[in-house]
């Protein structure tokens, strides 16, 4: 009976570091284990050993008198093994290390009372064990009371692991209360085992009386089966679901708009026998989305408009050439009919310049028009290379009043979703931006390079390069920024609405240092999955020599006949 009496010692002492440890969270992993190995060599020796590690040779009883008078049978170590006295030196090296720690965690203010009750507690057993000695020695008479210190020890580290566990649900309770998102918790069964105050009050129920109910006990059988099947779904799934709800909150029953999310709550071994959901109020968060998308869109709408009358001298003369032709042609047509016979040949030839004139007018004013039409976002199917031609074509007149060579590749079928509209707004931002920054540059050396090409597969990359004086690295991140600018009349707005255009759109907005003189404004966007499917579809292009010519050579000129 002492040999498993000082074994089970033993094991306690072996195993106390470890819950010291984990108590007061330290890391002493080596001294631990170090603390551990030792005790398990004690524990094996006391096995083998004859008659256990506290006795060199058999025991005797011997009878004593208590002081209180009582006369008793007992076990006296009178003649320990050389080990026992190890052993019993080993236990307060163990001990006042934990009694150290609880101590040492106490001074550094982290969970004060639990490391002075568990540092109380360790010097209780060492009283009681160093007691026990004493009484073992006759040095005093009396009883073993170690056993009752350590019991003292469990009871009273009991208790105040309870009150910690108290401490710790009322903090939980108080965090749940006041946050502004209803929260329950539910068993697997569909029994509520946690609601707090939002979820109560967001659904008419008293302060903790869904607990321990289901849904068909408190709500319609409908809403109840329906919400039954969907946590069921994901606790077999294991997975989060997001969603967005409507839930009439007032008496008069007026929705709000609630962001939801519903997860398992998974033990250790993956299972998961309860489900946690979370609702959040977002209904003023989407109304003032919607208010600031709409006053970003008369933002965006407003800055073509003004972009469009900065080109107004330019769209004038684009219209005035194909008007003036049809006019010279029309006049001449009458000239040709005066004649005895006419002939069909010339006349033939003149109705064809009248019509590819007028398709040259009503190609202007449809481009405008795009440029400044205000209605919903409608999003379809934008071929980007026809898209960038077209506002290349508009900014002609411009680019041939400045003096600006335009160069340009465009690989061909590059389809992307979004706004047709919005998007040129961004190619015109970026071209009117190359324009102006060339302006002190000499006329023979202002040149501007628009490509159209593929990127990586799945987007599609169109980059605007100038040979501009560029911009000093102080301003180099800052050009993106609201209200940033280098011009002297600029408001420091365009390239930040065409940013937030391509994020809308699923794209990035970047700017480059050309390897010569220059920047280079470049945004890339995704492709619509069919033209990603087909890699035929949208293929790379590379300029050819002779595109590096003046944008006169690439507009033409009105056809007339006189």
């Amino acid at each position: 009976m002492r040999r498993v009496e000082i074994g089970a010692s033993i094991v306690f002492a072996g195993l106390l570091p470890w819950f010291v440890g984990a108590y007061l969270n330290i890391r002493a992993r080596h001294l631990q284990a170090a603390m551990s190995f030792v005790c398990v060599l004690f524990f094996v020796a006391n096995l083998w050993s004859p008659w256990g590690l506290a006795f060199a040779a058999m025991p005797a009883a011997a009878g004593i008198t208590l002081p209180w008078g009582e006369r008793v049978t007992d076990l006296r170590v009178l003649n320990p093994t050389p080990l026992f006295v190890v052993g019993v030196l080993g236990y307060y090296l163990i001990f006042g290390w934990c009694a150290f720690a609880a101590l040492r965690r106490y001074r550094t203010g982290e969970n004060r009372r639990g490391s002075l009750t568990l540092a109380g507690c360790v010097l209780l057993l060492i009283g009681g064990m160093f007691y026990d000695h004493l009484v073992n020695l006759r040095w005093i008479p009396g009883v073993h009371v170690a056993e009752f210190t350590f019991l003292a020890l469990v009871v009273l580290l009991d208790f105040e692991l309870a009150r910690e566990r108290r401490q710790s649900r009322d903090r939980v309770r108080g965090i749940l209360d006041n946050m502004p998102a209803a929260v329950y918790v539910k068993l697997k069964d569909g029994r509520y085992l946690m609601t707090n105050r939002v979820y109560d009050k967001l659904f008419g129920l008293a302060s903790g009386s869904a607990i321990g109910k289901t849904d068909s006990e408190l709500f319609a059988s409908g809403q109840a089966k329906a919400t039954l099947a969907s946590e069921r779904r994901i606790l077999q799934q294991r997975e989060a679901v997001r969603s967005e709800e409507r839930i009439g909150i007032n008496a008069r029953g007026e929705p709000r708009l609630f962001a939801s999310i519903k997860f398992p709550l998974l033990n250790r071994d993956g299972s998961a026998d309860a489900i946690c959901g979370v609702f959040t109020d977002v209904t003023d968060l989407r109304r003032n989305e919607s208010e600031m998308y709409l006053l970003r869109r008369q933002v965006w709408h407003a800055d073509r408009v003004a972009r469009t009358a900065v080109l107004a001298a330019s769209l004038a003369h684009e219209l005035s050439q194909p008007l003036t032709a049809i006019l010279s042609n029309a006049q001449a047509g009458l000239r040709f009919l005066a004649r005895n016979p006419p002939d069909p040949t010339d006349l033939k030839e003149i109705l064809q310049d009248v019509v590819r004139d007028n398709k040259r007018a009503t190609a202007v004013i449809n481009g405008l028009r795009t440029m400044l039409r205000r209605q919903e976002t409608e999003r379809a199917q934008v071929d980007v290379g026809a898209c960038v031609q077209e506002v290349i074509e508009l900014m002609r007149s411009d680019f041939l009043e400045r003096g600006v060579d335009v160069t340009q590749s465009m690989a061909p079928g590059c389809v992307v979703l979004g706004d047709k509209g919005q998007l040129q707004q961004v190619v015109l931002n970026l071209a009117m931006n190359a324009n102006e920054a060339m302006t002190a540059q000499p006329r023979g050396s202002r040149s501007v390079h628009v490509s159209v090409a593929p990127s990586d597969g799945r987007r599609v990359r169109v980059a605007v390069s100038d040979s501009g004086p560029g911009i000093d690295e102080a301003h180099f991140n800052k050009v993106f920024d609201h209200f940033f600018t280098t011009e002297a009349k600029g408001l420091g707005m365009g390239l930040a609405m065409c940013r937030s255009i391509l994020e809308a759109h699923g794209g990035t907005l970047d700017v480059e240092r050309n390897q010569g003189p220059g920047l280079t404004f470049c945004f890339v966007l995704p492709l619509e999955p069919a033209v990603q499917a087909d890699g035929a579809t949208c293929q790379h292009l590379e300029p050819a020599p002779n595109l590096r010519s003046p944008i006169a050579t690439l507009s033409g000129g009105a056809s007339s006949r006189a």
